[in-house]
């Protein structure tokens, strides 16, 4: 399918499901809560604040390890651009077992491009390619290539889901579900490596450029990706699409520069080498 009728189509449904483009931007920001009238007492809830923040930003830098091996990558029986089905081996890698929250890319970048504010937890959207990527090197990391994603996400099932017959409800925020926004990381059920919203809640970036025909041709070994394009690869579906989009072989594409309320993205990092 042509990308552009494809990138229509999907945010066609996720616009359908928000009741149009009338109710893309809320009436009003929530109340800030009021400030105490004493000064101890507003120190002692600014520091129980900045405690709790502390202990969630190191709750979610964890990672998790992907061990070295061979995965089947693609299937033989979705869209043209996630065929052929072929074997694939990848060096370990570390992903982020959570995808980057609000609270973390403000700590880091100093503001929050994301529609859905006033929630930290949830994962941060509206963010660029290149400001992911950016993040990322902040922060010591990278972005996982498009190979690493979908091995990680697979978690070593060779299905669409890694649910496989279970209901989608347990594990993914999309738009039957979702109340038609994002969601605090880590409430659904974690796919067999232990990472959470692998699928549903935000489409994540990935490193690769799209090319629809690169399978045919990629490297058997720690494909790259492409070496030049006009889009970049997303993965994963969001909160308002339907299941078919969170299959873990789905490729969907964005221009670098763009911005939508449910794109954000995830870290990886490599496995250093014993000396």
């Amino acid at each position: 399918m042509n990308p552009g009728i494809r990138y229509g189509l999907v945010t066609g449904l996720v616009l359908l499901l928000m009741g149009g483009e009338g109710n893309l931007v809320p009436a009003s920001e929530p109340d800030e809560p009021r400030s105490p009238a004493d000064p101890l007492e507003a120190l002692k809830l600014l520091q129980k604040k900045k405690a709790w923040e502390e202990a969630q930003l190191r709750r979610l830098s964890d990672q998790v390890l992907i061990p070295a091996g061979e995965f089947r990558m693609g299937t033989s029986k979705g869209e043209p651009d996630e065929k052929p089905a072929h074997r694939v081996y990848l060096e370990a890698f570390y992903l982020d077992k959570y995808e980057v929250t609000q609270l973390q890319y403000e700590t880091v970048v100093g503001k929050n491009p994301s529609y859905f504010k006033n929630c930290p937890l949830c994962p941060v959207e509206k963010v660029t390619y290149e400001e992911a990527r950016n993040y990322c090197r902040q922060v010591g990391k990278r972005l996982p290539t498009e190979a690493e994603w979908e091995k990680a996400a697979k978690g070593g099932i060779h299905e669409w889901y890694y649910w496989k017959t279970d209901h989608p409800d347990d594990y993914a925020w999309y738009g039957n579900n979702s109340g038609k926004r994002t969601h605090p990381v880590g409430e659904k059920e974690p796919n067999p490596y232990g990472l959470h919203d692998m699928a549903g809640n935000v489409w994540e970036w990935v490193r690769d450029w799209y090319d629809p025909d690169y399978y045919r041709s990629s490297p058997r070994k720690n494909p790259p990706g492409p070496a030049q394009g006009t889009h970049r690869v997303v993965r994963g579906g969001a909160w308002g699409h339907l299941p078919v989009f969170l299959r873990h072989t789905y490729r969907e594409n964005y221009e670098p520069h763009t911005r939508y309320i449910i794109g954000g993205f995830r870290c990886a990092s490599d496995v250093e080498e014993e000396p």
